[in-house]
């Protein structure tokens, strides 16, 4: 495994950063195959412009020329990300796209590295890379990647018995893309329940949650305060969306499309949609569905306090495969964590599994978006197909991560305490 990861990483690097710096820089139409995913960065260098010229954020106005009557939708942390490509003025959408490129790349050396540290050889760096790689141009036109990299590192935290950090990493991610509360639901049952290894006393453990909630909450409240309230109506602004056309329900309707008429349309947020009678029948019950999984999961895991890596894991997938709302680049939120679910919580063949499932997923997200999103839109039996390939493979993933596994559920027994070596070492 660790060899195809070395073989892999380069070719994909160039896959998905090439082309789309191409675009950025001019070198070829944004109307071309990658073109399109380079249409949020625009939109987020609205933003950072609109910040550097002293306007207050998600007020109205904020965003500078021509999307200043649109609405600022991203959580405060995404903010800070933004400033940075600002020195490179006219070239933003490309310096933006290398700042996501370092700081993934940076990030997955980073759970690598902690991950040795803690007596793991699995790759789980090089693992992390290539799949947020495979996923294609969506990795550096968007934040999720470094949201997904910070759910890793509460996994890790919450294995080390590292509560207050893995509440404080989770809440921050969700202060970057509010779609890490999928994992803040497992890390909040996990940090509740008593550990039956180390119990601590009730109020102990919400001693620990709130410490770890602190700076969340500290940075939430002076942006909410510096914006006079509007953020919070910014994070209100995305609730009511229709049925996206990626979704896993969507995906539902179109097959079933001959029986009852499904039509894409433009919808709020610049969303392909899909209109059609069992929209709302589809969303709720799927959201019904998917949020009952996550909660009896949640509490399952926490319960026993084992595979808190999975647990998180497993609460996202399910997530991604029931929420009438999905986009490509909310899977990098589930792929770091899902590398180190696979190599710390699994024995080496079905951890493998995980990464190859996780890698064909990211692949043909990348084929589905940007390359042949025209024919997805359009359901386009190229398009069509390509969508269902990529869902099934997505529930396929979360389906693997309910089987128990056989090998230890932390990377050590306490903190400052040697480390043992779990089973699962994806040595070649």
């Amino acid at each position: 495994m660790t060899r195809a990861l070395r073989i892999l990483w380069a070719p994909l690097l160039l896959l998905t950063a090439v082309p789309l710096l191409l675009t950025e820089a001019g070198s070829s139409s944004i109307h071309d195959m990658v073109g399109v995913a380079s249409l949020d960065v625009i939109y987020l260098s609205h933003a950072a412009f609109g910040l550097v010229h002293g306007r207050t954020p998600y007020l109205p106005n904020f965003m500078t020329y021509p999307d200043q009557h649109l609405t600022f939708l991203y959580p405060p942390l995404t903010l800070l990300l933004l400033l940075p490509p600002v020195l490179a003025g006219s070239q933003y959408p490309i310096a933006f796209s290398v700042e996501i490129l370092i700081l993934s790349l940076a990030g997955s050396w980073v759970l690598g590295a902690t991950t040795r540290r803690f007596g793991i050889t699995a790759p789980v760096g090089l693992a992390t890379a290539v799949l947020l790689l495979a996923a294609g141009p969506a990795l550096l036109t968007r934040v999720d990647a470094i949201q997904g990299l910070l759910v890793a590192c509460a996994a890790i935290a919450l294995a080390r018995r590292r509560n207050m950090w893995a509440v404080a990493l989770v809440t921050l991610a969700v202060l970057v893309k509010e779609t890490a509360l999928l994992a803040a639901v497992p890390v909040g049952m996990w940090c509740l329940f008593p550990d039956p290894r180390e119990p601590l006393p009730l109020r102990s453990r919400l001693h620990q949650v709130g410490i770890g909630l602190l700076p969340a909450l500290l940075i939430f409240g002076l942006v909410a305060a510096w914006s006079h309230g509007a953020e919070v109506t910014s994070a209100l602004a995305s609730v009511h969306r229709g049925l996206e056309i990626e979704s896993v329900p969507a995906t539902l309707a179109i097959l079933l499309r001959h029986f009852s008429q499904a039509t894409p349309y433009l919808g709020r947020l610049a969303s392909w949609q899909l209109r059609t009678p069992l929209a709302g029948l589809l969303a709720g019950l799927f959201t019904a569905v998917g949020a009952l999984v996550i909660i009896v999961a949640s509490v399952a895991f926490a319960r026993q306090h084992r595979q808190p890596a999975t647990a998180i894991s497993l609460c996202v997938a399910v997530g991604l495969c029931t929420t009438p709302v999905f986009a490509p680049q909310y899977l990098l939120g589930l792929l770091p964590v899902l590398v180190v679910a696979a190599c710390l919580e699994f024995s080496a063949q079905r951890g493998a599994q995980l990464i190859v499932l996780g890698l064909l997923t990211a692949l043909l997200t990348q084929a589905e978006f940007p390359i042949f999103f025209d024919s997805v839109v359009k359901l386009q039996p190229l398009g069509v197909s390509l969508l269902l390939a990529r869902n099934l493979l997505l529930v396929a993933t979360a389906v693997l991560l309910t089987r128990p596994t056989d090998t230890l559920s932390s990377i050590g027994p306490a903190p400052g305490a040697p480390s043992p070596v779990p089973a699962a070492q994806l040595e070649s």
